[in-house]
């Protein structure tokens, strides 16, 4: 089962911390860490720390985000 830190709080967002991901959401899933980084969320833990909080943004906030790790 997945801990609360691996969720959002309530409106907000949380942003997964592996180098080179861009994903902002609500939610981290374990298929997430799968599919994505090929490790559990426990080895994304431990080499990246746990997912940051970000505060509540819009699309237009996300997507800076977004190209901001892609430079």
């Amino acid at each position: 089962m997945a801990e609360n830190y691996w969720s959002a709080k309530h409106g907000g967002y949380i942003k997964c911390l592996v180098e080179g991901c861009n994903h902002v959401g609500i939610i981290i899933t374990t298929a997430h860490c799968r599919l994505e980084h090929g490790m559990t969320q426990e080895e994304v833990r431990k080499k990246y720390g746990l997912p940051t909080n970000v505060s509540k943004l819009n699309r237009k906030q996300i997507e800076s985000l977004r190209e901001g790790a892609d430079k």
